[in-house]
């Protein structure tokens, strides 16, 4: 059964229920306002034939004309037959039936109802001796108003109940129809069609935001599905740039190895450089493995290890080495004491790779640029070169967030390619961010931003460290 349905048979038991109630109750309320006027009007009565002085029986009789047609009076004498005062003189009147004692006892003292041929409300006064004058008044028409009033009643009700439960139906059904749509659409998407819309047009405002709600979750499952496709095909890219990169030193190993196993008298100059080539291509391959193994724990292992230290220590370390390395190099350092937490091997590892690449990837005379403060909770540190740069294909790939599986090969370098992307994830695991744009000095420029807290301590109650001596 459809909800529709279901809240239209609901609606119209109670409905139902409650005009029927209210049709019996009207009924029985109306009967019992006539039976009061009938009351009032033997009491009346009784209080007129009971005055003092006056025979009860006797004034009785005389108030016949002025009293209703379907009026009684009798006699009753103890241990004998109701004596009828009226069936005589008009034998088309009502008359009272042997009443028992009990009944008539009871009439004393209030207006007791008796059956009979029809109905009748009586009263009683005791005359003493154990006689008893008894009238009353036919209330057959009240009884039979009170029937009728209790079938108009029924029958107003069933239609009303009726017509409730068929105006309930149209509007839940109307008000409802949105979920139907809900269902067809949830059956869409279930199917895998993502891309279908559900129209937020319902007459209620809870069906309205529900539609909004299942059309904002599809909308983020289907952003959450685009973003593991990308994920899964930078992924596939990313292992064919490790295979492309493992390859390279593999083909030369295997290369020197031929030449090493397949002439028994190799020149000396031809084995030291075999052996040499050999050195530097494992080499290679070993920091190529190291660089994807922090490359995966960096992304699966929260950070643990926090230090304050001073960043400005760090990068002024790194870059006098990279002068050390490059003579003719112009550098230029400007660095404040710059605190932040985190890990000191992490932080020595992203400006050491970022040193690193500058040194391997630009000529030894471009100019370097370093500069590094701190602002509101926040450190940055800026690097600029004057080397060759990034083409704008590496720079947009870097720019969407240089996740884990992105493609950027090392070309003739002879780098591992994952330089820049251990940059990004170390300073995200650190809650900052790491940017890469065009340099003014014409190379790269690269922007880290670190927060100068992780959230366990602050800057004035731990102890300072340099990550150089972790």
């Amino acid at each position: 059964m459809t909800l529709s349905r279901r809240i239209s048979f609901g609606v119209l038991a109670v409905v139902a229920v409650t005009s029927l109630a209210l049709a019996v109750l009207s009924a029985i309320t109306g009967r019992n306002s006539a039976t009061r006027q009938v009351d009032n009007r033997l009491l009346a009565l009784r209080a007129v034939v009971t005055q003092e002085g006056v025979d009860p029986v006797d004034s009785l009789l005389r108030s016949l004309q002025t009293l209703p047609t379907n009026f009684v009076a009798a006699l009753a004498v103890d241990d004998e037959a109701v004596i009828d005062l009226i069936a005589a003189d008009n034998p088309d009147s009502l008359q009272l039936d042997s009443l028992e004692r009990e009944v008539l006892m009871a009439a004393v003292a209030s207006p007791q109802t008796v059956a009979g041929r029809e109905p009748i409300r009586i009263s009683a006064i005791d005359l003493g001796t154990g006689d008893l004058l008894v009238f009353g008044e036919g209330i057959g028409d009240i009884t039979g108003a009170f029937a009728n009033q209790l079938l108009i009643n029924c029958a107003i009700a069933v239609v009303v109940a009726v017509l409730g439960g068929l105006v309930t139906h149209q509007f839940t059904r109307r008000s409802l129809a949105p979920l139907g749509d809900i269902i067809k659409y949830s059956q869409t998407v279930a199917a895998g069609h993502l891309d279908a819309s559900l129209p937020t047009d319902a007459h209620t405002d809870e069906v309205r935001e529900l539609q909004s709600n299942i059309s904002s979750m599809v909308g983020e499952l289907q952003n959450a599905v685009n973003i593991k496709s990308r994920s899964e095909q930078q992924m596939r890219e990313f292992l064919a740039d490790v295979a492309h990169e493992l390859r390279t030193p593999l083909t030369t190993v295997r290369a020197y190895a031929d030449v090493l196993a397949s002439q028994q008298s190799v020149e000396p100059e031809m084995r030291q450089r075999a052996q040499d080539r050999i050195a530097y291509e494992s080499k290679r391959m070993t920091r190529l493995i190291d660089d994807l193994l922090l490359l995966a724990r960096l992304s699966s292992t929260p950070l643990s290890d926090h230090e304050l230290i001073d960043i400005s220590s760090v990068i002024s370390s790194h870059f006098h080495d990279l002068k050390v390395l490059d003579p003719s190099r112009k550098l230029t350092i400007d660095t404040t004491p710059c605190r932040v937490e985190a890990d000191p091997a992490l932080m020595d590892r992203l400006f050491a790779n970022l040193s690193s690449n500058i040194h391997r990837h630009t000529p030894s005379s471009a100019e370097v640029a370093v500069r590094c403060v701190s602002d509101k909770g926040t450190v940055t540190c800026t690097i600029d070169d004057a080397g060759p740069g990034l083409d704008d294909s590496q720079l947009n790939l870097l720019a969407v967030g240089a996740e884990r599986f992105s493609t950027l090969r090392s070309g003739d370098h002879h780098g591992t390619g994952l330089g820049l992307h251990l940059v990004a994830s170390i300073a995200r695991l650190h809650g900052g961010a790491a940017t890469f744009e065009r340099s003014p000095l014409g190379g790269l420029r690269v922007v880290v931003t670190l927060p100068t807290t992780h959230g366990r301590h602050s800057a004035n109650d731990v102890p300072l460290h340099s990550a150089k001596d972790a």
